[in-house]
């Protein structure tokens, strides 16, 4: 999802300072108009401790009303405003959800309408699951009028038969009579790097390998295509000063992840 950065609004954000100003600004406009002198509106005078006191109020209800202002809007709504929107748009929180979770799952749901329970109405249906972390919807897996849908957890990792199942139940409503459904843990695709790396003397082998394994795993997440360059690229970092002998699978190909599957890593590191 493209990140949607909060709308900076200046109009409705003064310092107590520029609203006291205005005040003096009108005290001495009303004095002027009668003639009278301008009443002293330093600190410590009267008026200051009358009327600055109110301006710092009209500051606070002008954040007030920045925050609530924005409550109305799907992208940065938190806490129980986002709960509103998603009653609006029938979609509950699930349990603990973050907001950020929920957020994600209501905008998929504004941004696309409902279908007539094809590919990818059952994948949006099943990341509405609790527990769900992504759902790729197949058709015609095993003949014309069948949909499997193939599930993560919220830790990118497959999903377990039993999460499965809950998807399964949680879909039979929304099946199409037609339609041969069926809910599976994504498939798991093995992938080995093999690397020997050139460190520095004073490098920590341990430190190292774990930097490059986390570089590695955050790469493979989510993606269909893995680059050779792309993931060689990422055992630059700190304490090594070259590497050699690197394969993807065993070759220096690019290699492509099915579209039911998960890539795993497995990180052969010699030194």
């Amino acid at each position: 999802m493209v990140a949607m950065t909060k709308p900076d609004m200046p109009i409705l954000r003064e310092h107590p300072d520029e609203i006291y100003q205005r005040m003096v600004n009108r005290l001495s406009a009303l004095a002027a108009a009668r003639g009278e002198t301008p009443p002293s509106t330093e600190m410590g005078d009267l008026f200051y401790d009358l009327l600055y006191p109110l301006a710092e109020e009209i500051a606070e209800q002008q954040q007030l009303l920045e925050y609530a202002f924005l409550q109305g809007f799907l992208p940065w709504a938190d806490g129980e405003f986002l709960d509103a929107h998603g009653a609006f748009l029938g979609l509950e929180r699930n349990g603990n959800e973050p907001d950020e979770l929920y957020r994600e799952r209501l905008l998929n749901r504004a941004r696309t309408e409902e279908g007539d329970g094809r590919r990818i109405d059952y994948e949006r249906w099943a990341r509405d699951v609790a527990g769900v972390g992504g759902a790729i919807a197949i058709e015609k897996a095993r003949h014309d009028l069948s949909i499997d849908v193939y599930i993560t957890d919220q830790n990118g990792q497959p999903g377990s038969a039993e999460l499965a199942q809950q998807v399964r139940t949680k879909l039979e409503e929304k099946r199409k009579a037609l339609h041969d459904l069926q809910v599976l843990p994504a498939d798991v695709f093995p992938v080995t790097v093999s690397v020997r790396l050139l460190l520095r003397p004073d490098a920590v082998a341990d430190t190292v390998t774990a930097q490059i394994t986390a570089n590695i795993q955050s790469y493979l997440k989510g993606r269909s295509r893995l680059v050779y360059q792309q993931i060689g690229a990422l055992f630059l970092v700190d304490g090594v000063d070259d590497f050699a002998d690197y394969t993807l699978n065993g070759g220096t190909a690019n290699v492509t992840v099915p579209v039911n599957a998960v890539a795993t890593l497995d990180l052969v590191v010699t030194t």
